[in-house]
């Protein structure tokens, strides 16, 4: 017993020392890289308005779609009276994105299925329908950036053979975890240590549900993909239409590891990394920097309009 709780310890002591030390790491890191960068070739950079107001539109659009389709997903797994709190529901999803900025996923599903319950949805349903929709938002965006990428000459200047190995073996992973045999198994064995019981066999997820899920992710994640390369082109004008695909599997890919970097608020400094690696393949590293940049502060002013238009329509039929 004592062992345990000393091992038990050390992992709370590790999980809480991974995120500061990812961070320091990351600005000794920033700083090196940033005294070697040639400043002199963003002289005369014109940022143009009218793609940012497009990239702006697109991903409140991509925002929208990941309500809808957690709405989809409950409604497929059975919850009742969703049509009657659509407005509620949209407000929820909202304001629990914005959890998205506190260290680790749960507040993000927590938000999700506390809110959500008040509106009188079945708690079972929302845990269901929130595992799932984690699930297959990482595992669709991996798997359409590990399709585009690894079909791109390009990657292999920073991809060795063995990270596309993993690559494609975290892609298998993936796949198999959402068979929904193998989910409903997993939910249930996570659901029976949790909660010391088992878990209801009429909240499962069928096949219908998650095929429809994943069809729907991927229709997001190549809007939101889409939206980045509008921020991207706004920046650096000469970014072809020619490079969408590529632009679309990094977007994928670095929203796919943020997810996964549960240490990390929304994914910071693990979604730039990749952002700036992927992006200085197609144009000056100094460029690639600035648009990581760029896009963090224009993802935060997205998530909140789509908060303020969720509480606006909200308020709007009280």
């Amino acid at each position: 017993m004592k062992q345990q709780t000393i091992s038990q310890q050390l992992l709370k002591f590790g999980l809480k020392v991974i995120g500061p030390l990812f961070y320091v790491a990351l600005v000794v890191f920033l700083f090196i890289y940033v005294q070697r960068l040639d400043w002199s070739v963003l002289s005369g950079i014109q940022i143009s308005w009218l793609y940012v107001s497009v990239a702006i539109i697109i991903a409140l659009v991509a925002r929208y779609w990941g309500a809808f389709i957690w709405i989809v997903l409950l409604k497929n797994l059975g919850a009742n009276n969703l049509g009657q709190q659509l407005l509620p529901l949209l407000y929820v999803y909202a304001k629990s994105w914005l959890g998205r900025y506190i260290p680790g996923t749960a507040p993000w599903i927590l938000g999700k299925i506390y809110f959500a319950s008040k509106l009188g949805v079945s708690k079972n349903k929302l845990a269901v329908s929130s595992l799932l929709e984690g699930g297959l938002q990482i595992l669709v965006t991996l798997v359409i950036a590990i399709v585009i990428l690894l079909f791109d000459s390009r990657v292999s200047k920073v991809i060795n053979t063995q990270l596309e190995i993993i690559m494609v073996v975290t892609l298998l992973v993936g796949v198999i975890t959402v068979l929904p045999p193998v989910f409903n198994r997993l939910f249930a064995l996570v659901f029976k240590l949790i909660k010391r019981k088992a878990f209801p066999a009429q909240h499962y997820a069928t096949t219908k549900t998650i095929a429809q899920g994943t069809g729907l992710y991927v229709i997001g994640s190549l809007i939101g993909g889409l939206s980045f390369f509008f921020i991207a082109k706004a920046v650096y004008a000469p970014l072809q239409y020619t490079d969408l695909l590529f632009v679309l599997g990094l977007s994928n890919l670095a929203n796919a590891a943020s997810m996964l970097a549960i240490f990390a608020p929304s994914g910071i400094g693990v979604r730039e990394g990749i952002q700036v690696v992927l992006l200085s393949l197609i144009m000056p590293v100094e460029f690639a920097l600035l648009i990581a940049v760029i896009t963090r502060i224009w993802s935060i002013v997205v998530d909140f309009l789509f908060f303020g238009i969720a509480a606006g329509f909200k308020q709007a039929k009280q």
